[in-house]
């Protein structure tokens, strides 16, 4: 007698082995997406940075020194996280509100929304034509994680 199918046990191996095929590529998609969210949030606060640094820097080192006031926008934000000076005579702000970096010249515009920290510091007190800038973004990713960068411009030289 010659019967055609599958025995009991045959199915079970197919069911095992299509549930560690699912199991595998489940796991490897789930890793693409973190790999993908981690990247993302890289690429997004490596463009956040390159833009406020830019910013800042380009502006500040054409200010009037004696100008120069730091504080912060209000008792919620870090100490030293706003800078106002002027630049041919136009004020200029920069600062930090929540998450985020503004740059206030004719109008306010906001540079970036990851931010964690910004410090504006001077590294020597007799000398107010060189600032320091510190810059911090996080971004959170998977899981309740976080990537974090952490930029800083040392001495930028107030040119006027």
């Amino acid at each position: 007698m010659n019967k055609k199918g599958f025995t009991l046990v045959e199915l079970m191996i197919n069911v095992v082995i299509i549930s560690i095929i699912a199991f595998a590529l489940t796991t490897l998609f789930l890793k693409w997406i973190q790999f993908w969210q981690l990247s993302q949030a890289k690429g997004e606060i490596q463009r956040d940075a390159r833009t406020c640094i830019s910013a800042v820097n380009k502006h500040l080192r054409q200010a009037t020194a004696s100008s120069v006031i730091l504080d912060r926008y209000d008792s919620n934000q870090p100490p030293y996280s706003r800078i106002y000076f002027k630049k041919d005579g136009q004020p200029f702000y920069f600062y930090q509100k929540g998450q985020e970096l503004y740059e206030v010249i004719n109008s306010t515009r906001t540079l970036a929304k990851s931010l964690r920290a910004v410090l504006f510091a001077y590294p020597e007190t007799s000398d107010n034509s060189i600032m320091n800038v510190s810059i911090t973004f996080e971004r959170k990713t998977y899981s309740g994680g976080t990537k974090a960068l952490q930029l800083s411009v040392q001495k930028v030289r107030i040119m006027n």
